[in-house]
């Protein structure tokens, strides 16, 4: 999809401040020497007992609508993304994120698309702003601490490493210091049991008092029938390959026009295969060795990557930004960012 008139006015970051090293979880038997050396996450940040994924969410919020600088009124929509639990049940936390990083009685959304939940509230809120002929803005937010004993960040997934964090942007379709130039998205749905697996259904999350298992879930599945990796694997190029092919169409760009480009904080292994050796990215232009250092914040590693670029990159007008997520489900999506001006702060 081609945006005319949706800006970037404002973006924010939240991390803790305790940090947890690989080295640290191998010694502590939490994590397993060989995996840590293909991964390549070097460490996390990790949230404290009073920075659930909400609160870290709304001080992101907060400071992106900061940034802004745009009046309260004008924001019609807050969309907040997330994967883990939220730090209460049956509860409503993109409300929170509302209360506290902005107030008003805009058009709230919780956005549960994995891991591609930040990149798919942008497309979302950019078609909800381009929908309008009044001046309004749209505040994305992100954020999920991984704990023990539900969640297990060193253990808990194969090739994934979870630290806890938070982003936010905000979109505007009166201005801003980048402009929103394509996004695109593309779903398919047939890999959904990857992550569900094969053991049924549950009454209620967490029943039997042990850690959630991912790796799991996916090894049964990949078992169920001979081949079944090497078909995955060739669907997830085939997808990633057209969306990033749609997005670059729609921004009139090519991927070498790039400057920047925001992935996830995945594997090591799995970033070389899948970013630099199959779609040909330049990894000099990612945040992917600054991410090691943070590893894999479920729904925002793109929104606070692209905060990371925006605060130590020096982008300058013209350049552009390509992010891409890839949420379970499965879904891709792909945003082509121009910036136009340098920001105020």
């Amino acid at each position: 999809m081609r945006w005319d008139n949706v800006y970037v006015a404002g973006v924010g970051a939240y991390l803790p401040e305790q940090v947890e090293t690989a080295d640290e979880a191998v010694a502590a038997g939490r994590y397993d020497a060989e995996e840590a050396k293909a991964n390549g996450i070097r460490a996390v940040r990790v949230a404290g007992a009073d920075e659930p994924g909400p609160v870290m969410a709304a001080a992101a919020g907060k400071q992106a609508v900061a940034r802004a600088g745009l009046p309260a009124d004008r924001y019609g929509a807050v969309l907040h993304a997330c994967v883990g639990h939220q730090g209460q049940d049956f509860w409503t936390p993109v409300n929170y994120v509302q209360n506290e990083a902005v107030g008003g009685s805009g058009l709230t959304v919780e956005i549960r698309q994995g891991s591609n939940g930040g990149l798919a509230a942008v497309e979302l809120a950019a078609s909800h702003l381009a929908a309008r002929s009044t001046p309004q803005a749209a505040l994305v937010t992100t954020g999920d601490a991984f704990r023990m004993p539900y969640f297990d960040r060193w253990g808990t997934d194969s090739q994934q490493v979870y630290g806890d964090g938070a982003g936010a942007m905000v979109l505007s379709n009166r201005g801003g210091f980048a402009r929103l130039r394509s996004t695109a998205s593309y779903s398919d749905s047939s890999l959904e049991p990857i992550y569900r697996g094969t053991g049924g259904w549950t009454d209620g999350p967490f029943l039997d008092g042990r850690p959630v298992d991912l790796r799991s879930r996916k090894t049964d599945y990949l078992l169920q029938e001979e081949g079944a990796y090497d078909r995955v694997i060739q669907q997830m190029t085939k997808h990633a390959s057209a969306v990033l092919e749609e997005a670059l169409a729609d921004a009139d760009a090519k991927l070498s026009d790039a400057r920047f480009f925001v992935h996830a904080n995945i594997a090591e292994t799995i970033a070389e295969f899948s970013f630099y050796s199959l779609l040909g990215v330049d990894r000099a232009t990612t945040t992917y060795d600054w991410g090691q250092d943070y590893g894999h914040m479920g729904a925002g590693d793109q929104l606070i990557g692209i905060d990371h670029v925006v605060g130590t990159r020096d982008p300058k007008p013209g350049d552009l930004l390509v992010s891409m997520g890839v949420g379970v489900g499965f879904m891709w999506t792909v945003a082509v960012l121009e910036f136009t001006d340098t920001p105020r702060w």
